[in-house]
């Protein structure tokens, strides 16, 4: 957190008027805010900062906020411009997340200047879900941090599946944000597969356009990530509870060609529980469908549980 300063540093001994507001001002978080407006204090956090990129091979910076200020200012979010222009200036292979948790900076000017922005920082997977899928009104995948968070949620306190948590996150600019010492055998094995996952599709699914699905079933949560070219696409329905009827509905997506024919496949089709809910013929093998039928009547996916996830991957068939 770049802009904070704690009262007992030497920093805000040898400069307590480099602070933003009033000297009684009560704490936030135990810190106080640097005046981004004052010149001297952003030469010395590019220097701190400066130091630590030359010295040491850092590829990320997540620049965190997590104090409100006491004040609004607009010379504070000016004086931060600043900085972070001089950062790309001179490290211009560094990558920069802005965080929304921490000072609301999910907006067009401050991606102006970072990478990508952080949309929460509850990482419950179920929470993420809808987060994510109402920013993607107005946020692409490229530029939206989603990172797969430890076993039990620091900010729901709920223990979620890996299943679900690295799903999620695979929806967006993947990352890890957990300590890795904690992961069973089965959690490293189902994390590996999805990361491998990722990695061979992020080329095209960061440019993606990602359209919400309306989905027949309120406990469903779905949107499609449509190539650019049209010529594949991945739908990630998630169940963020118990369906209020028995038999899945219908999904229907969108954006396709009616005239073409899609092979879809089930990336999650070893996450299928056993229980005996039908036969869908996705559980068993790939379909080849037209456009028109998969917009118009949709696909029936599996039954699934609550915190669970499908992912259906079509291509267009030539």
């Amino acid at each position: 957190e770049p802009e904070m300063i704690n009262p007992n540093s030497d920093t805000f001994r040898a400069h307590p008027d480099w602070v933003l507001g009033p000297p009684n001002q009560p704490l936030g978080r135990n810190q106080l805010v640097l005046d981004m407006a004052n010149p001297a204090v952003r030469d010395a956090l590019h220097a701190g900062l400066g130091d630590l990129l030359r010295e040491h091979a850092i590829d990320y910076l997540k620049w965190d906020h997590n104090r409100v200020l006491p004040g609004p200012d607009a010379a504070q979010t000016h004086g931060t411009c600043d900085l972070l222009d001089r950062l790309r200036h001179d490290f211009p292979n560094v990558e920069i997340e802005s965080c929304a948790s921490g000072g609301g900076r999910v907006d067009f000017g401050i991606l102006a200047r970072t990478h990508r922005v952080w949309l929460s920082d509850s990482n419950d997977a179920l929470e993420r879900l809808r987060i994510q899928h109402e920013a993607a009104r107005f946020l692409p995948a490229a530029v939206t941090g989603s990172h797969v968070g430890p076993r039990r949620c620091h900010t729901s306190g709920r223990v979620l599946d890996m299943r679900l948590r690295a799903w999620v996150a695979a929806q967006r600019h993947l990352g890890f944000e957990m300590d890795p010492r904690e992961l069973t055998e089965d959690e490293a094995r189902i994390l590996r597969r999805v990361t491998a996952w990722w990695k061979a599709n992020r080329d095209w699914m960061m440019q993606a356009d990602i359209l919400r699905l309306d989905s027949a079933e309120t406990a469903v949560i779905d949107e499609k990530h449509l190539a650019a070219d049209g010529a594949r696409f991945v739908v990630f329905a998630g169940r963020i509870e118990a369906a209020p009827q028995i038999a899945p509905r219908p999904l229907r997506v969108t954006g396709l060609d009616p005239t073409a024919r899609y092979r879809i496949d089930l990336a999650t089709r070893d996450d299928i529980p056993r229980l005996s809910r039908g036969n869908p013929a996705l559980k068993a093998h790939p379909l080849d469908i037209s456009g028109r039928y998969l917009m118009e009547a949709g696909i029936v996916l599996p039954w699934g549980f609550p915190a669970s996830i499908h992912v259906l991957e079509g291509t267009r068939l030539p």
